[in-house]
């Protein structure tokens, strides 16, 4: 049962703003089991992928079908899981890297849907968690399907050289993906790929991913709350030509720290601030060369008092040391999502 509080005068919730992002945690896969029956129970929970010479070919982890009207919207998250390394086989330890890829596809069976969490697992970081965050928006109605598959693979590989993919509970079936209903005016964006990858220079703030977006009362819920998903993927410069944007790098460069936040300000119906913009905590991550790409995870919640008709949202980004790095563009790689806490909204 949810406790009811007085209302704060509205001026008073907008100065209260709470921004508080969180890295998605999970807790670390299961152990190699011993007996027969905890090596079938660990099967069950997750995949032993092959370390194969390039990220293609996927192999599929889950798939989940929904039917939706033309509309409609569905917020997506992965659960709880996490990348590891298996088995090094007749090879001695290296750089392997691990892709998830959230896909989905309309009635007519085009892509409604491409999302992506990519990094790499080292003899020193033997182990990631991978969380992808989406909104599928229906375009016509009908049976949309998606489908989560994941990848490991290095130019190193060595025979019998294995990751495991796991998680909390079985992936298999529609397990991979966790999906409730959003409200109509919940919203996606994005670094749009025409806008090409972004290259970030040390000591220098940037903005890869902005967006305005109208707040207004048009979905079922209060417009009081409103949750803000971050994903974004990175990659350090580990060649002077990486990406047509790296050059020249330091002699003793040996990876990057970065720094990212995110920055709202509230306007009124006119597009005037309404208070001053609220900064979420920063989060600093150090990538290792051999690490090369890390993944940015923010969750916001934000507090809106009824003034506010519009929210100027900016992922803001610094690398504090080391190498360039580079923002990635497109849908696959950076992705926002604006919804209305799920209260009153069925999960499917």
């Amino acid at each position: 049962m949810t406790r009811r509080h007085p209302a704060l005068p509205r001026l008073t919730v907008w100065l209260l703003w709470a921004l508080t992002p969180a890295l998605c945690a999970f807790a670390a896969a299961p152990g190699t089991p011993t007996a027969a029956a905890g090596r079938e129970e660990a099967d069950a929970a997750g995949v032993t992928l092959p370390v194969q010479q390039h990220s293609a070919p996927l192999r599929t982890v889950s798939t989940a079908t929904y039917r939706l009207d033309a509309g409609e919207k569905l917020a997506l998250d992965t659960p709880a899981m996490t990348f590891s390394v298996d088995s090094w086989g007749t090879g001695r330890p290296t750089n392997i890297g691990t892709t998830l890829l959230l896909t989905c596809t309309g009635p007519d069976g085009r892509p409604a849907l491409r999302a992506h969490d990519g990094a790499n697992l080292t003899p020193d970081e033997q182990h990631r968690d991978p969380d992808i965050r989406a909104l599928l928006v229906a375009e016509a109605a009908g049976t949309h399907r998606c489908e989560v598959s994941a990848s490991a693979y290095s130019t190193a590989r060595a025979p019998g050289m294995t990751v495991r993919l796991a998680g909390e509970q079985p992936l298999d079936g529609d397990r991979g993906l966790v999906s409730t209903r959003a409200s109509r005016d919940a919203t996606t964006w994005t670094r749009p790929a025409e806008q090409g990858d972004l290259l970030l220079s040390p000591g220098t703030v940037t903005e890869p991913m902005t967006t305005r977006q109208k707040v207004g009362a048009t979905g079922p819920l209060p417009r009081t709350r409103l949750d803000i998903a971050i994903d974004a993927e990175v990659t350090t410069c580990n060649r002077a030509d990486a990406y047509g944007l790296c050059g020249p790098r330091h002699p003793r460069a040996s990876g990057a720290t970065l720094a990212s936040w995110v920055e709202v300000q509230g306007l009124d119906e006119a597009g005037e601030p309404v208070g001053a913009p609220r900064r979420s905590p920063t989060r600093t991550r150090t990538v290792s060369a051999a690490k090369h790409h890390t993944m940015l995870h923010h969750t916001v919640p934000v507090s809106v008092p009824g003034e506010v008709e519009q929210l100027d949202i900016a992922v803001k980004a610094q690398v504090v040391s080391g190498d360039h790095m580079v923002f990635h563009a497109g849908y696959g790689y950076a992705r926002g999502v604006l919804t209305k806490p799920p209260s009153g909204l069925p999960a499917i």
